[in-house]
């Protein structure tokens, strides 16, 4: 697997985790995570420098 389809899973995973948390607060779910949040943005911003960089 190269560099740049490694970036957009990253992002894709990232993006996944911002919005599981988003809905979480907006629905009034349970399951209420600030980690996901960190998690989310990481590799979101990973994920882009990766898919970038080539």
């Amino acid at each position: 697997m190269n560099k740049k389809i490694q970036g957009y899973a990253m992002f894709i995973i990232g993006f996944t985790l911002l919005s599981l948390n988003a809905l979480s607060y907006l629905l009034d779910w349970q399951s209420k995570n600030s980690a996901f949040t960190i998690l989310g943005i990481i590799f979101v911003l990973l994920g882009l420098k990766q898919a970038r960089s080539l």
